[in-house]
């Protein structure tokens, strides 16, 4: 049976613009769109929300409004301008990016999906996205909500999130796409997925594309294909807080770990059996601390990354600091604890430290 997608290709690109353009938030980047914003934006929203964003995305973008001024950037400018908004090896990705765009196109966001593909951390989400949203080339660019839309509205029951399965999609919407408005159907569809056909519930009744949609007439929540959710895994981390005077010894993560730059209680994940005693003698030795005496718990909180959650006890330590520091250990200021040179972890067991005056 002939698809109603191939009888009216053109037909379902007007309606889906159509509600587009009298349906669509307002958000910061698309006041005044351009291949920068676009590309920053882009890269923003991956992994955080919308509301996490556009309070923070104009400062960004007034800070570093080219890809000159982001590529000259030290790494403490770079993670304070993005505290909050997590997943931090995006910002050094975007930064990498930058640094490629300026020694290879001059600091001019390059036109095509192609070329873009060729700047470090850009990917077929994020190529797709700038070459279609600011320079209008009719390519794809299926992030979690295109997948999602483009399943049920082509009947393709696959995973998006895969290479396999995002070429199966692409495949069958690229023909769809106008030529003459493809940024404004690209973004309809990342549109409709976040206010309409939603992951858990596919609002058929709002959808200006519902006559098109093989999803319609079964149940919409069979499309896309699942991908089985990794079990997380409970963990223990204990914390040193050793005072000295009005200052804190910290530890900055190094490069190639995750949240490189931070800075940190010296501490770890503890395996299992293991005392907090034994994993801070351990560490603080490691790091040149002598006459090692590890006291009571001051402060507990719970965090969670990725597929952990991590329980965190910090005990307060009496030590002989090292004769010569440097390296990763850092003598701060105790009120620095609670900054945006911390981790987040840190940040939330600093407001009971901060009492500590001792």
């Amino acid at each position: 049976m002939e698809s109603p997608l191939s009888r009216d290709a053109r037909g379902l690109s007007k309606a889906l613009v159509g509600w587009f353009h009298s349906s669509k938030r307002d958000l910061p980047w698309r006041r005044n769109r351009t291949p920068w914003r676009t590309w920053v934006s882009e890269v923003m929203l991956q992994q955080t929300t919308v509301d996490t964003v556009a309070p923070r995305f104009e400062a960004f973008v007034t800070q570093f409004p080219d890809p000159h001024s982001l590529a000259a950037a030290s790494d403490d400018a770079i993670l304070a301008a993005w505290a909050g908004l997590g997943y931090y090896r995006r910002i050094r990705s975007l930064r990498d990016g930058a640094r490629s765009c300026v020694e290879a196109f001059g600091g001019e966001v390059p036109r095509t999906q192609a070329a873009l593909m060729k700047l470090p951390g850009v990917g077929p989400y994020t190529s797709g996205a700038i070459a279609s949203l600011a320079f209008g080339e009719p390519v794809a660019a299926i992030d979690g909500n295109v997948g999602r839309v483009a399943s049920r509205l082509l009947g393709i029951r696959v995973d998006p999130s895969t290479a396999k399965g995002r070429k199966s999609i692409e495949s069958e919407l690229i023909p769809l796409i106008p030529k003459d408005a493809a940024g404004a159907f690209n973004e309809a569809l990342i549109e409709l997925g976040a206010l309409v056909c939603k992951p858990s519930f596919a609002d058929c009744g709002r959808c200006p594309i519902r006559d098109w949609c093989v999803a319609t007439d079964g149940d919409p929540m069979h499309y896309p294909l699942k991908r089985a959710r990794k079990a997380s895994v409970a963990v223990r981390c204990v914390r040193a807080f050793v005072p000295d005077g009005c200052h804190v010894w910290t530890t900055r993560i190094p490069d190639g770990q995750r949240l490189a730059g931070f800075q940190e209680l010296p501490g770890r994940w503890l395996a299992p059996g293991e005392s907090a005693d034994t994993a801070l003698q351990g560490v603080l030795g490691s790091l040149g601390f002598s006459e090692v005496s590890v006291g009571d718990t001051v402060a507990n909180c719970h965090h969670v990354i990725t597929h952990h959650r991590i329980e965190v006890s910090v005990h307060r330590v009496e030590a002989r600091p090292p004769q010569v520091s440097g390296g990763s250990l850092a003598r701060i200021e105790r009120s620095l604890l609670s900054s945006a040179s911390v981790t987040t972890e840190t940040r939330k067991v600093a407001r009971y430290l901060l009492k500590d005056r001792r």
